[in-house]
């Protein structure tokens, strides 16, 4: 087996059990960790894998999301030691999995699940009979279940009257602790320790501010405004009953902070080196078990103390930005001499923040940029084994935070006035200039490379900016946007929905705008399409009549059709879509000329380049 890429979850009564989701012969499965033994048990067998695991609070049970690839199945739940599985919860129909819940003891459960365009939530004992307490149109995920089992906390659209929902298991009256009014609101997790009255932890967006609250029946929402930060952040309870740990992203890298709320927000930062943490979760003892990488070394378990190291804490700011270890104004360099650095692209609305890796030796290089998805995500400072792929066959790699990244602020990720991927590929635009003007990429070979929402800002690049891309590569991607809309998740429908300010029906122009198809007929430069053929996210026919529309305007293209869905769990499907991409890019740019002999970087004249941030050194 390999390392796990997700931290484990602990059953919070058994302190010697856990379960993963592990990385078994190339698939991902649910496995039982025995730590009194540091014994591990493969629970899963699936062709599939499967992609969701949790921990009975009592260690009994292993529970996982059975899925077939359009996501779609049933949690199903098995003896710790190994025995017959079956239904986690009888009665609960085929849906997509909206969230998971215990009580404290365990003996009531909670799911949600996705079915025919509305959300549903059931409780019941573990293997029992479950019971439906209410249901919903549109996309709800369900949070927490409280500790004495009497109430669900549900979140819908941040910003709308069902950003967070409290519903009761007996049935009686809902109660809504709404955003609205510039208020956004994530409901986190209730208090385990607070049994008689349920107090839930959130995070509330507002005034350019992600700020730590709690909201209690007879209190209501509260804010702790020393624990407000100017760019993204997650929490949840840790140990005592007032205790939270916070993770902060910020401009690519992820720090922890400590805070007790009362009687008012005393902060610790700890010691992490620089990087992403891309997961962690809490053992019964208060050890935070984490997954950790930065762009030179892959994914790794990183084992926390914090009670520990208390002595050596600090108190932190929580506004302010902030540089995990050195950050030099020059590029690393990996022992293959690999160049790994920072970049801040200057313009009127604020800095464009991209990682730009190269090859040995000195550019310009043919330019690939791997575009991230989302876009409600941010590309890090973590290791990315398709930048390595890519800098080995010859090409330099740059991923950017274009406007709608998380990561950066309110701001960046809202303020561009509903023009949806317009303003994302002129951010790309901006940073392609900067590497053709100061020599780090060669200007007729630049290309752009996507997955989902990425290969969506491919093809809408090709389209609107011909000049700029000389190829492009898109994996299940949006080609035709009202009729993804129309053919995707309820999720993604009520994403869509803020990102254009209203469906195509409301708002016609907006999606016109933002739609690949109202460009083909300006592509002139290769395309490969990579299509799911049980996609339900970006439904593979919207992206087979783009082709036909390729192959009528004679633009030379090829239409892959793979397996596993919108994102496979098998690691040999990623692995032979990234083989394509490089045959691809290899044919579109057969051998790549002698670059012109240039003077170093920082000799050149009349350079307007902004310097690079260097990467850390392992």
């Amino acid at each position: 087996m390999t390392q796990a890429f997700q931290s484990p979850g602990f059953a919070a009564l058994a302190a010697g059990r856990a379960v993963e989701t592990r990385l078994v012969e190339e698939r991902w499965q649910a496995v039982a960790w025995d730590l009194g033994t540091d014994r591990r048990r493969v629970v899963t067998d699936r062709p599939g894998g499967v992609h969701l695991s949790e921990i009975e609070p009592d260690g009994d049970a292993i529970w996982w999301f059975d899925a077939d690839s359009d996501e779609r199945g049933r949690w199903r739940r098995e003896p710790f030691a190994g025995g017959p599985d079956g239904e986690a919860l009888h009665g609960v129909p085929a849906g997509r999995p909206y969230g998971v819940a215990f009580d404290r003891t365990g003996a009531l459960a909670a799911v949600a699940v996705g079915v025919d365009g509305a959300s549903h939530c059931y409780v019941g004992p573990p293997a029992g009979e479950a019971r439906l307490i209410g249901s919903a149109p549109g996309y709800l995920s369900l949070a927490d279940l409280s500790p004495d089992g009497r109430l669900l906390a549900l979140g819908g659209r941040p910003d709308g009257d069902d950003a967070v929902l409290l519903w009761r298991t007996d049935g009686g009256p809902a109660v809504s602790a709404a955003g609205g009014g510039g208020l956004r609101l994530w409901p986190i997790e209730f208090n385990p320790l607070a049994v008689h009255d349920p107090e839930l932890l959130l995070v509330v967006e507002e005034e350019e501010r992600y700020t730590v609250a709690t909201w209690r029946a007879d209190t209501g929402l509260r804010r702790y405004p020393g624990l407000s930060f100017d760019a993204q952040i997650s929490a949840g309870w840790y140990r005592g009953p007032r205790g939270v740990l916070i993770q902060h992203e910020r401009a690519g890298r992820s720090r922890l902070l400590l805070a007790e709320l009362d009687p008012s927000p005393v902060v610790r930062e700890l010691g992490t080196p620089g990087g992403t943490i891309h997961d962690l979760s809490c053992a019964p003892d208060g050890t935070l078990h984490c997954v950790w990488s930065r762009e030179s070394t892959p994914p790794r378990p990183l084992v926390l103390r914090p009670e520990e190291r208390a002595e050596a804490g600090t108190e932190a700011r929580t506004g302010a930005a902030v540089r995990s270890g050195p950050d030099p104004d020059h590029p690393g360099l990996d022992l293959d001499g690999t160049s790994r650095g920072r970049r801040w692209t200057p313009r009127p609305y604020g800095r464009i923040h991209s990682f730009v890796s190269t090859p040995p030796g000195r550019g310009p290089w043919p330019t690939l940029f791997l575009v991230h998805g989302g876009p409600a995500t941010h590309d890090r400072d973590s290791y990315d084994p398709r930048v390595n792929i890519l800098v080995g066959h010859g090409y330099a790699v740059v991923r950017t935070n274009y406007r709608g990244s998380t990561g950066y602020g309110t701001r960046w990720q809202h303020e561009y006035d509903y023009r949806v991927g317009l303003a994302q590929i002129e951010d790309l635009a901006a940073v392609r200039a900067e590497l053709v003007a100061d020599g780090t990429a060669l200007a007729d070979r630049t290309g752009l490379c996507g997955f989902s929402w990425g290969g969506y800002l491919t093809l809408l690049a090709m389209g609107v900016q011909p000049d700029l891309w000389s190829l492009g590569m898109a994996a299940q991607p949006i080609a035709d946007y009202p009729a993804t809309y129309r053919g995707t998740t309820p999720a993604l429908r009520a994403l869509d929905r803020q990102l254009f300010g209203g469906s195509p029906e409301e708002v016609p122009e907006r999606y016109r705008a933002a739609d690949p198809r109202s460009y083909v007929h300006r592509v002139r430069s290769p395309v490969l399409l990579v299509v799911s053929r049980d996609d339900e996210r970006c439904p593979p026919e919207q992206v087979a009549r783009y082709a036909a529309d390729l192959r009528r305007l004679a633009v030379p293209h090829e239409l892959l059709r793979v397996d596993g869905g919108h994102y496979s769990r098998r690691t040999a499907d990623h692995r032979s879509v990234l083989a394509a991409m490089v045959r691809f890019a290899g044919q579109a740019w057969p051998t790549p000329p002698a670059p012109p002999h240039r003077p170093p970087r920082g000799d050149r004249p009349g350079g307007t380049a902004q310097p690079m941030e260097g990467g850390e050194q392992p």
